[in-house]
């Protein structure tokens, strides 16, 4: 599993904490970057700890 950078992989972690606060498996919204609008959607997927091995290669 690969990263931008740790600022993004700590953002992640806080957005998923924050949607299990409020048990949500989801979010989506609309962000501006550079001058651009993109639409960001992040959905949580729990993993057992068989297959966690195998993303973590990704």
């Amino acid at each position: 599993m690969t990263f931008v950078s740790h600022t993004v992989e700590t953002g992640l972690t806080h957005l998923t904490e924050a949607l299990l606060a409020n048990q949500k498996h989801h979010a989506e919204t609309v962000v501006c970057a550079q001058g651009k609008f993109y639409r960001a959607e992040v959905r949580l997927e729990p993993l057992d700890a068989e297959t966690l091995a195998d993303h973590l290669g990704d």
